[in-house]
């Protein structure tokens, strides 16, 4: 594909940004392009992969702590844990039960990432008994509830960002850079140490950007 196709199709606005950091080399912005595309795919894997852990982790304890295999749902009334999202919730219970394909499986997999993350929240994390962190082992001593809250708001706030076509590879300056990837991608794998796994084995279930990152920094 062309410069001048590119532009057509991705918007001039888009393809700047890229012109910008690339000095005007159309060769070089058409490659970081590409590249950023590519890391991105490569992210989504590994955030997907990351997104199922946490969720399952947090469902398996708080399906010990409630001694409930419908906690999800029976949270979902006023005063307790998962008020916030009653509607969506019975809704959601509703319809799967209309279907005759309802069951905590289910449940789990229809919520978004933002709902796990708001578990995490003081007040949801003093309602859940304070007990959530029980499910990082081997998280780093003195890591607290705010600090997990925060530091998995900013690998949701990372995910979307990718989910809405957003460039990954320049820093706030619109620098090529992957210092941002970079953090993120280290956040992931200390989050995946936190429970007690390897994260090279378990993100080696997709495609690491490890390579794609070297790419991105070549061209600077």
């Amino acid at each position: 594909m062309d410069f001048k196709t590119s532009q057509k199709l991705y918007s001039g606005a888009r393809i700047g940004k890229y012109s910008r950091a690339c000095a005007g080399n159309k060769h070089m912005t058409m490659q970081l392009y590409r590249y950023n595309l590519r890391l991105c795919q490569r992210f989504y894997g590994v955030l997907s992969l990351f997104e199922v852990i946490l969720r399952n982790a947090v469902n398996e304890h708080y399906l010990s702590y409630y001694s409930d295999s419908d906690w999800i749902v029976n949270q979902a009334n006023n005063g307790k844990l998962l008020a916030h999202y009653k509607d969506e919730i019975k809704q959601t219970e509703a319809d799967y039960k209309k279907r005759g394909i309802y069951n905590n499986d289910k449940m789990v997999s229809s919520l978004t990432f933002g709902f796990w993350t708001y578990l995490f929240t003081k007040k949801n994390y003093k309602k859940g008994g304070k007990t959530l962190l029980k499910i990082f082992p081997n998280k780093t001593k003195g890591k607290n509830q705010a600090d997990i809250y925060l530091d998995l708001t900013h690998i949701r706030e990372f995910r979307n960002r990718i989910a809405h076509h957003e460039p990954i590879c320049f820093d706030g300056s619109g620098n090529i850079s992957t210092v941002f990837a970079r953090k993120h991608y280290q956040l992931i794998c200390d989050y995946i140490s936190y429970f007690g796994q390897n994260p090279d084995k378990v993100i080696g279930w997709a495609e690491k950007p490890d390579d794609i990152l070297k790419k991105v920094d070549s061209i600077k």
